[in-house]
């Protein structure tokens, strides 16, 4: 069953001043017409550089903001026809999960009242129950009931983020919505955060909506990987098929850019040029083309639509070359394996 379903979402934001008639002189957009599904108990990961919309779109899955235009659905309902009090129902589907566990919790609250708060917004249970299932959340998440009566500053940055975990878990959500949450944890927590997202998501049959720029992570909880260059979706493919035939150049020198184990040195291939260009002013043809070693004529003249590749139906990429950009990646594996 589709838990989420995203149709053509665009999202913008006026920058600058206004015109005489009040109309804003330039717009910048941070989304454009992206398409995507999340099923039941399915890991989506969204990828990409920094400023490339992943922030904006989680917002929208989050219903913190509607799209400009295109349509969203969650288990087949559009929010932008509903009601506040039925919009507020419908975000009971969904937990909401923040990069910086240090700012995410309120420190002048005991960590009964910051995971409890949402149970009383909604005026589920009475006292005692409350407490009963904040404690049932927190020992999900491995923390016990000595943390009821404490604060936030008397907890790690490794424990401060399972609380934010429990507090998304306490209204029972379908859906997990994850912004970077391990970056702002050392490494040696962040496999520990990766576990317990593993271990929730088959005992409580979660969805994730999961993003990230860490690919080691994308590749160990991901279902499905999406791409997102300057506001657009440049590929999206199950995760097997994305990490072993990344068909843009621009997933390729992503994925090029991880060091390879042991030896800390980057991997051989395509590599990122110059910067990503103004969303304000974006290229003409591909958004990709200005860092594309790849692109030709046709690149910068012609906009590529995200379309299904031949070989998988379920791996899509905006991108005129993609069965190219396959095959030489087959190419050189078989000649690295040769020599």
């Amino acid at each position: 069953m589709t838990l989420l379903k995203l149709s053509n979402v665009c999202q913008r934001y006026p920058v600058g001043g206004t015109t005489f008639f009040g109309k804003p002189t330039q717009l910048l957009h941070a989304v454009k017409n992206v398409s995507l599904t999340i099923d039941e108990a399915e890991t989506v990961a969204v990828v990409g550089e920094s400023g490339c919309g992943k922030s904006t779109l989680g917002k929208m899955v989050s219903l913190l903001e509607l799209p400009k235009d295109g349509s969203i659905e969650i288990a087949g309902v559009d929010p932008s026809s509903l009601s506040i009090s039925e919009l507020k129902a419908l975000r009971k589907k969904l937990g909401l999960v923040f990069q910086d566990p240090y700012s995410a919790l309120n420190p002048r609250m005991p960590i009964s009242q910051l995971v409890g708060e949402p149970l009383e917004v909604y005026g589920i249970g009475n006292k005692e129950q409350r407490e009963a299932k904040v404690i049932e959340c927190l020992e999900a998440v491995g923390l016990s009931a000595d943390a009821l009566d404490r604060y936030p500053h008397e907890f790690s940055g490794g424990q401060r983020q399972r609380i934010c975990i429990a507090r998304a878990l306490v209204l029972d959500p379908e859906l997990i919505v994850a912004d970077e949450p391990l970056s702002a944890l050392d490494v040696s927590v962040q496999s520990q955060i990766l576990n317990l997202f593993t271990k929730l998501k088959a005992a409580r049959n979660l969805s994730f909506f999961f993003i990230s720029h860490d690919m080691a992570v994308v590749d160990y909880l991901a279902d499905k990987v999406v791409v997102m260059y300057l506001g657009q979706v440049v590929e999206s493919a199950p995760r097997e098929a994305f990490f072993e035939n990344p068909a843009h150049p621009y997933s390729q020198a992503l994925l090029n850019a991880v060091p390879e184990v042991g030896t800390g040195r980057r991997k051989k291939g395509l590599a990122l040029q110059g910067d990503v260009p103004s969303p304000i002013n974006p290229p003409e043809g591909c958004p990709f083309n200005p860092r594309c070693s790849k692109a030709t004529e046709r690149c910068r003249t012609e906009k590529p639509t995200l379309s299904s590749l031949a070989e998988q139906k379920s791996h899509a990429v905006s991108c005129h070359f993609p069965e190219v950009a396959v095959k030489e990646e087959k190419l050189e594996a078989e000649l690295e394996a040769a020599i």
